[in-house]
């Protein structure tokens, strides 16, 4: 994919220094690419290989539920590119199970990936984010806001963080540091498209059930992420910015 620079001058994130987890695909990639375009340099971070295409990066293999691996990529940023303005807290796991239907591991596996992980990144990112006044964007779920009996324990989970979001905007809020939270609704990404037969069961759905009639982008919630780590946000915190074509308004 081919990527189009404007000139340095008009890009809303020249010289920042961006960290996105779960950036090999679906949502964190679009974010990652989005930065990109706006002159940040990314630093890339996921379980998997790299399978970016995105110019002017860096990969750092990372399992946000791993304490020494949070640390060293935090580490090995501030050593290679001298510091940390942006945090993008998007590595999240999800499973289509009620209740009685999760299991212990499942439950484990997602509360560590999709809040432990915020906390670990949030608390070993902080000491630098200070240094910089810089600001962390978490990616939460429009399930944070509206229960989904289907799937309570990730919806659980994004609660959770959307409340470290606010919490820890309040905590920081004089220090300089902004701390945001995006909920997207339905997203076109492989985590979604694992609940249908194929992509036109997927787009056909959200057609007839989404108010805008259709299902979201990745890009459209990297154009909110984008928005949310510019100086044009530097007056925002604590915010929850729902990305889902209407739909929380819908229920």
């Amino acid at each position: 994919m081919s990527v189009r620079f404007r000139p340095r001058a008009l890009m809303k994130l020249s010289n920042k220094i961006a960290i996105v987890t779960g950036a090999t695909s679906g949502i964190g990639l679009a974010i990652a690419r989005r930065f990109a375009q706006e002159g940040a340099r990314v630093v890339v971070a996921s379980r998997g290989a790299d399978t970016t295409d995105v110019p002017n990066t860096l990969y750092i293999k990372t399992d946000v539920r791993n304490e020494h691996d949070v640390q060293n990529l935090i580490q090995q940023t501030v050593t290679q590119l001298g510091r940390i303005d942006i945090v993008v807290n998007n590595a999240g796991v999800s499973k289509a199970e009620t209740m009685a239907e999760t299991t212990t591991p499942d439950y484990e596996l997602i509360m560590d990936t999709n809040v432990k992980g915020v906390f670990l990144m949030t608390k070993y990112a902080l000491p630098h984010l200070l240094k910089t006044r810089g600001t962390i964007i978490n990616i939460a779920s429009k399930l944070a806001l509206i229960p989904d009996p289907e799937v309570p324990v990730y919806s659980a989970s994004k609660a959770a963080v959307v409340m470290l979001t606010k919490a820890n905007a309040l905590a920081y809020a004089r220090d300089g540091v902004r701390i945001n939270a995006i909920c997207p609704g339905p997203i076109d990404t492989p985590l979604l498209q694992g609940y249908f037969r194929d992509r036109k069961e997927m787009a056909d759905y959200y057609a007839e059930h989404n108010p805008m009639g259709r299902i979201g982008t990745p890009d459209d919630v990297a154009n909110v992420a984008v928005f949310l780590a510019s100086d044009e946000a530097n007056y925002v915190t604590g915010a929850t910015y729902t990305v889902d074509g209407g739909g929380s308004l819908d229920n």
